[in-house]
């Protein structure tokens, strides 16, 4: 009966190297870490036989010395045991509002610029039109006062006549001669800006004291006898005609 626990130790004790190795060699794989079993620890000796009878005799506890064989499995297996859950953050107390932050406000965009507005389809046709009648306007103004100057012709046949009386309208080509200097042809000039009825006045030439003014009137006008309440110098008309006034330039006080 001895020899059978031996027997038995023995082979519990290689089954727990084996098992250890086979530990060892999973644990290089699934990072085992193992501690030998019963380090330090060997068997006691088999009793001597006394030719007691054969019972089950206790191999009693391991020395006191000894340690216990524990592993611990840190791999991936199948078997793994799993931890106590994690501690809960909530202790209990209502929850916090948290008021989100306000939006900031949208950036308003400029207007886009408004395109221009186009011409009415009209517009155009209205313009040539009051063109077209201001010509007829002129033309007719003209022909009325030539009428009237010939009116009042015949019925003065008996009659002197001052050409500077005679009625000119729209744009009149004025020659004065003779000038003397520039400084009495400026002051004729300006006696004619601000002669009643008149524009514009432009003088276009100076040729030997003969001088060539454009002037544009507003109406029918006697550019003549006007003309002789500012004018710098005292003159007589010797020529008149439509569109044309020809002038004489007297000696000043003359």
């Amino acid at each position: 009966m001895d020899s059978d626990v031996t027997t038995t130790l023995s082979e519990l004790e290689r089954k727990l190297k084996e098992l250890e190795r086979e530990l060892e060699s999973v644990g290089r794989g699934g990072e085992l870490d193992t501690e030998p079993a019963q380090a330090g620890w060997t068997p006691s000796p088999a009793p001597v036989s006394t030719g007691a009878p054969a019972a089950a005799q206790d191999p009693g506890p391991p020395p006191a010395d000894s340690t216990p064989f524990t592993a611990a499995w840190h791999g991936s297996g199948a078997e793994q045991v799993a931890g106590p859950p994690p501690v809960s953050a909530f202790n209990g107390a209502p929850p916090v509002p948290v008021v989100p932050p306000a939006a900031p406000w949208p950036v308003a965009a400029a207007p886009a610029p408004a395109p221009p507005a186009s011409p009415a389809p009209g517009l155009h046709r209205q313009l040539d039109e009051l063109l077209a009648f201001r010509d007829r306007l002129v033309q007719t103004t003209d022909d009325l006062v030539a009428e009237l100057s010939r009116v009042l012709t015949e019925l003065g046949a008996d009659v002197p006549h001052d050409p500077a009386d005679t009625l000119l309208t729209g744009h009149v080509t004025v020659q004065a001669a003779p000038f003397a200097d520039l400084a009495t042809l400026s002051a004729f000039e300006q006696a004619l800006v601000h002669t009643p009825g008149v524009l514009e006045v432009y003088v276009r030439a100076l040729d030997q004291g003969t001088a060539t003014i454009d002037v544009q009137l507003a109406g029918p006008v006697a550019l003549g006898s006007a003309l002789r309440v500012a004018a710098p110098v005292p003159f007589a008309v010797t020529a008149v005609a439509e569109g044309r006034l020809t002038l004489a330039l007297g000696p000043p006080g003359g």
